[in-house]
Formats: structure tokens, sequence, C-alpha cells
């Protein structure tokens, strides 16, 4: 069961995938909950974000992903 922002509310998760995604053209990997009934198809939370150094430019409005990350999970 994991908390949500409404107190006393929770959600269970009963699975869990491991996806491979691409974001700008680098492939990433990484286990996502399924949780039925979210307004979105997918969330990347925060533990994925700092595993692949994934940041959020909002000057720009844009995610920068450094591909040398990347390349170390092939070697």
């Amino acid at each position: 069961m994991i908390s949500t922002a409404s107190k006393g509310h929770y959600i269970e998760i009963k699975e869990v995938v491991r996806l491979d995604f691409y974001l700008h053209d680098v492939l990433l990997s990484d286990e996502f909950l399924v949780v039925p009934g979210l307004s979105e198809e997918a969330i990347i939370g925060a533990a994925t974000m700092q595993k692949w150094r994934i940041k959020l430019n909002f000057e720009h409005d844009t995610v920068e992903v450094d591909p040398k990350v990347a390349k170390m999970q092939l070697v």
C-alpha cells in the first residue's frame, strides 16, 4: 500500500513492470508500479530521475538526460 496526498487514502499496488523507454533517443530502463485509474499513462518519479540524471529545465521547458549515464548500463 502506498499513501497518497489525500489524508487516509491509500493505493494498493499489485503489479510491477520493468520497461525500456526512450528519452531524446537515449535508451533507459526502470521499474514502474502498475496503478489503475491514474490521470497519466506513466509517471517518472524522483528515483528514476536521479538514477538516470534526468533534469527538468524550467527556463526552456525541456527535459535533459545525460547520454553518458545510459551508455554505462551497456558496458
